[in-house]
């Protein structure tokens, strides 16, 4: 029975080295104007040429427009990239592509289908309405009619579900907590922090680069972890927690992109709420087991083993994050 738990609480874990917050994102903003559809799309550039196999406006052309598609009315538009042109964008080169479409029909509806291998987060203006959109591989398909907010929230689940130096960070945390009033402590205090540099950093008052913000997150990992193992009881836990909760905000604001345009308050609502959620959901099916296991005598060798792991992987995130690896 150990040996199966350990293995489980590995499993969780392990795997997180090669997924916290490696997502390629993109912006995109689609207005149309008449007959013309303009979609002015931003992508990481190293890797939209690498995808592209050249950077020169043939090969791009080739590359972009089977994958971005817009139509109306059921026929398609013919595209063309118009323009292209350098853009630094959250401490990363972007290339800026403006992509034009003519439409025979002007009055829609209209539906944009993105196959591009990038997270993109598209403000539009189509048909007479607008709206925003988040497109990911499980969502390629636009149209003017869909709804924005839901899909925010969508995406704040995944965020902390994915976003595995989140998930090991709040794991540790419930291997802390003794009672149902501990967890709520410090999920109350975990969630006013990073709610308050999230909204800081999506409304754009605060901004601070992932370069410094991800090896914090990660050292935080190897500060509770550390402390959980050594039995360490800081008087001062719950100002830690806000601090690191702080940190943590700031984190998820990184993964996620607001493109001009967008109504950055209902956004930001829906994308925080998916925090939330996604965060409950962690708790209520980590901290019943913990409960569970507290009653054996080789729960203390499973609380060691998890907290020695979840260290060991901060300590790698530490140095990957700070060496650039």
């Amino acid at each position: 029975m150990t040996r199966a738990l350990l293995l489980c609480l590995f499993a969780l874990v392990f795997p997180a080295a090669a997924q916290a917050h490696y997502t390629t994102q993109g912006f995109s903003e689609i207005k149309q104007d008449g007959h013309t559809v303009t979609y002015v799309l931003g992508l990481e550039s190293e890797a939209t040429f690498t995808l592209a196999d050249g950077k020169d406006r043939a090969a791009l052309t080739a590359y972009l427009l089977p994958r971005v598609r817009v139509s109306s009315a059921g026929e398609p538009c013919d595209g063309a990239l118009k323009g292209m042109a350098p853009q630094r964008f959250k401490d990363l080169d972007y290339t800026r592509f403006v992509l034009e479409y003519e439409c025979a029909n002007a009055s829609g509806p209209f539906s944009v289908r993105y196959a591009v291998p990038a997270e993109n987060l598209a403000s539009w203006e189509l048909g007479g309405n607008t709206g925003s959109y988040a497109f990911d591989p499980d969502n390629m398909v636009l149209t003017a009619e869909s709804a924005g907010f839901p899909r925010f929230i969508e995406k704040g689940v995944e965020h902390i579900v994915l976003g595995w130096d989140h998930v090991v960070f709040l794991v540790i945390l419930l291997l802390g907590a003794r009672t149902l009033r501990d967890v709520a402590k410090f999920a109350t205090v975990f969630t006013v922090a990073h709610s308050i540099t999230l909204a800081l950093a999506l409304l754009g008052v605060v901004d601070v680069p992932g370069a410094i913000v991800e090896p914090l997150i990660a050292a935080s990992i190897v500060y509770v972890a550390a402390a959980q193992v050594l039995g360490y009881d800081d008087p001062y836990k719950l100002y830690i927690v806000f601090g690191f909760g702080l940190l943590h905000g700031l984190g998820f604001a990184g993964a996620v992109t607001f493109p001009g345009g967008t109504p950055i308050v209902s956004a930001l609502i829906g994308f925080n709420l998916g925090i939330e959620l996604g965060q409950a959901m962690i708790i209520a099916v980590v901290f019943p087991v913990l409960l569970w296991s507290r009653r054996y005598e080789w729960s203390k060798l499973v609380t060691a083993a998890t907290g020695s792991a979840a260290a060991a992987i901060g300590l790698f995130w530490l140095m990957q994050r700070v060496l650039g690896a």
